[in-house]
């Protein structure tokens, strides 16, 4: 009977020892943990809405708008669990995100954040391009109906400007963003041409960056 048991003994003992036995579960999922580039199609839906219509968020928030936001600043650089609650991490990530884009550092994600966060998915990533349609067609409004843009400004119109400083040769990050760079470079591009140097981006500002894309 002894003998029997030896060879069932020693098979048991081998699987015990085989590595297919330990953590099967876990190492499929470190597997297919890819991160994905693009925005999903549930996410990229929710930009449907004007930035001033969407909910506002802040720490304890349990929406899937917290998901396209906890995307976006992981796409920024910012490590975020993407898992649609604003928790601590969200709300410190929030903070340093409004601090680079020169919002105010409040932790709620508003309007003005909003409008920044909607800008890192339509920005054109390359500037040294042809202007791309979307910004082509803001142009179809007369420079004397234009948006009046100054420090501050968190509006599409903003990507146009900064882009047409970029094409111009000052470097500016093309965020949607009116902040300190954006204020310094239209203050040299005023100078440039002879403009009135306040920062404020009026009629003549305007007459002189439609003027680049003729």
């Amino acid at each position: 009977m002894k003998k029997k048991w030896v060879p069932i003994l020693l098979v048991f003992g081998l699987l015990l020892a085989s590595p297919f036995s330990s953590q099967p579960v876990e190492a499929t999922s470190h597997a297919t943990a890819v991160k994905e580039d693009k925005l999903p199609a549930n996410l990229a839906k929710l930009m449907t809405v004007a930035p001033e219509h969407q909910y506002t968020l802040r720490k304890g928030s349990t929406r899937i708008e917290v998901k396209l936001l906890q995307w976006t600043l992981n796409q920024y650089g910012l490590k975020t669990a993407v898992d649609g609650v604003f928790g601590a991490a969200t709300d410190k990530n929030v903070r340093q995100y409004q601090k680079d884009k020169g919002l105010k550092v409040d932790g709620i994600v508003g309007v003005n954040t909003w409008v920044a966060i909607y800008a890192e998915h339509k920005k054109p990533t390359d500037p040294n391009r042809e202007l791309p349609t979307e910004l082509r067609n803001l142009m179809d409004i007369a420079p004397e109906h234009q948006f009046i843009l100054r420090e501050g400004s968190n509006r599409m119109e903003v990507l146009l400007l900064q882009w047409t400083l970029n094409q111009y040769g000052l470097k500016t990050a093309v965020d949607g963003v009116f902040g300190a760079e954006t204020n310094r470079n239209v203050r040299q591009y005023q100078a440039d041409k002879g403009l009135k140097v306040d920062g404020i981006v009026g009629v003549n500002t305007w007459v002189a960056i439609y003027g680049e894309h003729q």
